[in-house]
């Protein structure tokens, strides 16, 4: 008796090929959605460091360690995130407005702000991507800037 293939042993081929046509793409988007929302999970939290930060330079910018400070606290908020960034930076400035003249303060330099002073933090940083997303080339870094600006409490 000769023995013939049955149609689904001829097909055993071809649904393995298509398997791997589907999955690839499949693949690719899923490992997409995961860099991204790394991306903006730490930029959320870069967010919500230099807000924190800004609070902090509000209230105490008399003291005269204001920009180490703020920076320490940027860190702490960062919980270890920001070693995702290169050139991660923080950075404290003031503008003081009276009789019509504007004065700008960079770093320890807004301890001359006054109440209803303008002051601001500025982190940033260049985000480095994991690049695994297969057969995708992803920009190497994204640089990434949130600039937090309050009205001063505390001054002379």
């Amino acid at each position: 008796m000769i023995s013939r293939p049955s149609p689904n042993n001829r097909r055993r081929g071809a649904t393995a090929v298509e398997t791997a046509l589907v999955l690839l793409p499949l693949i690719m988007f899923l490992c997409g959605i995961f860099e991204y929302g790394r991306l903006f999970m730490d930029w959320n939290l870069l967010e919500n460091a230099a807000r924190e930060g800004c609070r902090y330079a509000l209230a105490n910018n008399q003291d005269t360690t204001i920009s180490t400070d703020v920076t320490s606290i940027v860190t702490g908020y960062m919980a270890g995130r920001s070693t995702s960034f290169s050139g991660f930076s923080v950075s404290v400035s003031g503008t003081h407005t009276s009789s019509g003249v504007t004065t700008s303060y960079t770093g320890n330099g807004v301890n001359a702000l006054a109440p209803g002073d303008v002051i601001s933090v500025t982190v940033s940083g260049n985000y480095q991507f994991m690049n695994i997303i297969p057969l995708v080339s992803v920009p190497n870094s994204f640089t990434v800037t949130s600039t937090v600006t309050m009205i001063c409490e505390g001054g002379v």
